[in-house]
């Protein structure tokens, strides 16, 4: 049976099995736990897994967002943590979660599939945590710096971090949609504002992200926002989101919603020849 017609009776059976009234018609938005909700899914499900998890920045060495006091982080959304996610594990718990994370989206990566896992380093105690242990063994291909705007970390024993990094971890059959290296591997996107999630990242993250990827089913097993979801929709790409907050799925649902309405919108001054 040829891999397309594999994959296709996997989707079908991931959106009757998970698909909720109201839910976007392209996707799935699933609630659970990530790692309990991806093992519940076939090997080989996905052609590229688009992700940003949390960062866990309120366990950490400075005044700022690991005890609520603010300090620097005085107005950071994320003071609090998220909704159902506090964001302060111990470091060692933290890292084997992501890394049970990361060797479940393998597991449910096509042999030419590819994750865009996007993180935050960070300084600790005076050094840099480059999050080496948590990808130490996985198959990175190439890291990705997305330059921000700005940031707000401000210390003077360091310079302004202004940028954070998408690992491209790949599978061995995988390559780029055809002329998607021009795309480089510093990508300056401005961070947006307005979106109510404390950590949401820009769309046009997202695209960049898919504009490697010439298929679907795009899975997204921290979908926040839904902004993976409105990206890989802009592409007529299948996707499947999981969070374990039903505010967010909530929000996500209305984003991808209104997104699609604003893609169906006329262009100004009405159709042509109006």
């Amino acid at each position: 049976m040829p891999d397309s017609v594999i994959l296709a009776h996997a989707m079908d059976h991931l959106h009757a099995w998970f698909r909720a009234p109201g839910r976007p018609a392209k996707g799935a938005l699933l609630q659970g736990d990530a790692l309990e909700v991806m093992a519940k899914m076939p090997d080989s499900s996905f052609k590229a897994i688009v992700t940003s998890p949390p960062y866990n920045l309120r366990n950490s060495s400075g005044n700022g967002l690991r005890d609520g006091r603010g300090g620097k982080w005085e107005n950071a959304a994320l003071l609090k943590g998220y909704d159902t996610h506090k964001d302060a594990m111990p470091h060692a718990v933290y890292v084997a979660w992501q890394r049970k994370c990361l060797a479940e989206m393998m597991r449910l990566l096509r042999p030419d599939g590819a994750i865009f896992y996007n993180h935050k380093w960070r300084v600790q105690s005076g050094l840099l945590q480059d999050r080496h242990d948590i990808v130490s063994g996985f198959p990175v291909r190439q890291i990705i710096i997305w330059h921000r705007s700005g940031g707000i970390n401000f210390n003077p024993g360091y310079f302004l971090p202004n940028y954070e990094v998408i690992y491209l971890i790949a599978k061995r059959d995988f390559t780029l949609a055809p002329r998607a290296n021009t795309l480089g591997c510093v990508w300056r996107i401005s961070q947006r504002t307005g979106n109510p999630h404390p950590a949401p990242f820009p769309v046009e993250l997202a695209q960049n992200c898919l504009t490697a990827i010439d298929q679907g089913p795009i899975l997204d097993p921290f979908i926040g926002s839904g902004t993976t979801a409105i990206a890989a929709d802009q592409r007529g790409l299948d996707w499947v989101g999981i969070d374990c907050s039903p505010d967010y799925l909530d929000m996500a649902a209305q984003r991808i919603a209104a997104a699609e309405k604003e893609t169906k919108k006329p262009p100004p001054g009405g159709p042509a020849g109006a």
